[in-house]
């Protein structure tokens, strides 16, 4: 399957309580339309800071190799677990959001509007999540 215009988004940071969550890195990976560049966009908050830093963008050429195989792997994974909504409940208790925009059209991404109706994970999608985390946290260290 093509990974042509596949779009993941990332937020460290997403529990709040009185006031929002304040994101420790986000980051935001897109596959070009012909599928053959990973760009990658990511901010991160330095400790002790009120806001995220200026956005870093970086590109990693797709191919035939450890780039697609990641990708297809996290496409795979995210297409499968119940979705991890900023604002949202934490149902992997990581204080992490990853989403697939094009998984879940017309839905709101963010708050406890967006989880309405999502069914808390089991322990192999937890397991399944982490493994999720990893791959975001290994293509970014890439960039």
């Amino acid at each position: 399957m093509s990974l042509a215009g596949y779009q993941v988004r990332f937020q460290k940071g997403i529990t709040g309580g009185f006031a929002p969550p304040t994101p420790s890195a986000l980051y935001d990976l897109s596959v070009n339309a012909d599928g053959t560049t990973l760009t990658i966009v990511s901010q991160t908050r330095p400790h002790g800071t009120p806001t995220l830093g200026d956005p870093v963008t970086g590109t990693l050429s797709i191919g035939s190799g450890d780039t697609a195989d990641s990708l297809s792997e996290l496409r795979a994974i995210l297409s499968e677990i119940p979705p991890q909504y900023p604002g949202a409940q934490d149902f992997y208790g990581r204080d992490i959001s990853i989403i697939a925009p094009q998984n879940s059209p017309g839905i709101a991404a963010y708050g406890s509007a967006a989880a309405r109706g999502v069914q808390p994970p089991t322990e192999q999608q937890v397991g399944m999540f982490n493994r999720a985390a990893e791959i975001v946290n290994q293509l970014v260290s890439r960039v």
